[in-house]
């Protein structure tokens, strides 16, 4: 299976059968002349990413920045890989998530990491996500981060538009679980889709689901999503 373009110089790069068995839906978008943001890492794969990263247009360009949408192993395992290929990647992750993400005492529960049967190399975080929205400004790409807790306390949604105004929204768990365990709130994650539904955006980049393009089709699938849990 080869990685799917989505937009020119945005691709799908990592997922169960396109890097390895638990990985989450990986996208890489292109910033600047030679640079990729990753929107996060997966389990354990990173160079299975790579070797996809090579087959797409942005082949030759360096990974600058990675974002972790939240603190579960199948989308921050890989972290630690990638900072080592890359010494100066930088590392973005919201402050709610920040000690299951870094490996604090009594946190493992947290990461999910059990599920997979592997243990969590923590990650080092070079910049904590702290307001909402939270603007970033990567070589002249906007992004915006949304903090929709639910899933995790510390989930966050991110907002990329290109040149011709259609809007990418990275809503990496839309479909939870929730669990005692992973701290979640169903009621902060009513809110937190609510929301990510007034943005209106043309394709939704899911992390397990795919990729739904047309905002009926976003909207339909994240209503879809309230109404199986209830609301």
């Amino acid at each position: 299976m080869n990685p799917k373009k989505i937009l020119k110089g945005l691709y799908l790069v990592g997922s169960e059968s396109l890097s390895g068995s638990g990985d989450c839906m990986v996208y890489a978008l292109g910033i600047g002349k030679n640079h990729i943001c990753l929107i996060d890492a997966g389990t354990q794969y990173a160079q299975e990413i790579l070797d996809n990263i090579a087959k797409t247009e942005l082949k030759n360009r360096d990974i600058s920045d990675l974002i972790l949408t939240h603190c579960h192993f199948d989308h921050i395992g890989a972290a630690h890989q990638f900072q080592k290929f890359f010494p100066n990647i930088k590392t973005y992750a919201h402050s709610w998530d920040l000690a299951a993400i870094t490996g604090q005492p009594n946190t493992q529960g947290l990461t999910a990491a059990n599920w997979y049967g592997l243990e969590l190399v923590p990650p080092k975080i070079d910049y904590v996500i702290k307001k909402d929205p939270e603007n970033l400004n990567l070589e002249g790409t906007k992004l915006i981060c949304y903090h929709t807790p639910g899933h995790t306390p510390g989930s966050i949604a991110v907002l990329y538009e290109n040149e011709e105004g259609i809007k990418v929204l990275f809503g990496q768990d839309i479909h939870g679980p929730f669990m005692e365990e992973f701290n979640s709130n169903i009621n902060d994650w009513v809110k937190s889709m609510k929301r990510l539904i007034r943005i209106e955006a043309g394709i939704l980049c899911e992390g397990h689901y795919g990729i739904f393009e047309g905002k009926e089709k976003v909207k339909r699938f994240i209503e879809g999503q309230l109404k199986a849990n209830g609301f």
